[in-house]
């Protein structure tokens, strides 16, 4: 499978130092769409502020295809 070309660019989060993949998964007519919007209040919060650290973390490595 490997010599077909199988997995080739796959990312494996907990591999990674910051544990956070830079892949997109989805098509491209989907690509940047955001499905969920956290809110300020209650456990929300520590999402929001979570989701708001990988997507720095995601900016900030340059995208290895």
């Amino acid at each position: 499978m490997k010599k077909l070309g199988y997995g080739k660019g796959y990312q494996y989060a907990h591999d990674l130092e910051e544990k956070v993949a830079d892949m997109d998964c989805l098509p491209d007519s989907l690509k940047g769409r955001k499905y969920y919007h956290a809110q300020d209040g209650g456990a929300e919060a520590e999402v929001k502020r979570r989701l708001e650290e990988v997507a720095r973390r995601k900016k900030k490595r340059p995208n290895e295809d």
